[in-house]
């Protein structure tokens, strides 16, 4: 009789170590990740640390865009920028600058802005949630609570692309547009 006991005992160590052990290897390789990782955890992962960053990319001998941080960190292939600026020379028009809280750049030159995003190519103003620029398309698309500003207008959509090497802006999705009287006095 005590054996059945003694039984039954082993073999709930052995399927709580079981489970132990599952639920932590889940876990890990969820928080390997850098974009899981707490600022605290991913200092341990990070291949090299800077502070005050600049950094510009050239294609073809013309500036595509001018970077500026306080800090980063390389994990991987990524590199995490916070705060971030960011300048985009388009082929038309002036230069537009991206400020956020946080940002990363991929090896292709690729970059995924996050947090608090403000665009600016004066007299317009942009702001949004996501941003994504696309270095071999020269394009950058915004998604989530895009609000443009401008002389006598303001319009909200929650989906942006902008052509820089056309210099054609299109917002999609849920399109709201107010108009107020602009004397041309605004700036």
């Amino acid at each position: 009789m005590w054996r059945i006991h003694v039984r039954i005992v082993l073999i709930l160590i052995i399927l709580t170590v079981a489970g132990g052990i599952v639920f932590v290897l889940t876990n890990y390789r969820y928080l390997l990740k850098p974009e899981n990782m707490p600022i605290s955890q991913m200092t341990s992962h990070v291949d090299i640390g800077l502070q005050t960053v600049h950094h510009v990319a050239v294609k073809n001998g013309k500036k595509q865009w001018e970077l500026q941080s306080d800090d980063v960190q390389r994990i991987s292939s990524d590199s995490f920028f916070s705060p971030l600026t960011v300048t985009f020379f388009p082929n038309t028009g002036d230069p537009i600058g991206v400020s956020s809280e946080k940002g990363c750049v991929k090896d292709n030159k690729n970059i995924e802005i996050n947090g608090h995003i403000v665009i600016s190519q004066p007299p317009w103003t942009i702001s949004c949630d996501a941003l994504i620029y696309s270095y071999t398309h020269h394009k950058i698309t915004g998604n989530n609570n895009i609000a443009i500003t401008g002389p006598g207008m303001m319009m909200t959509a929650n989906a942006l692309h902008y052509d820089l090497s056309s210099g054609q802006v299109t917002v999609q999705d849920s399109i709201e547009l107010t108009v107020t009287r602009w004397t041309g006095s605004d700036k």
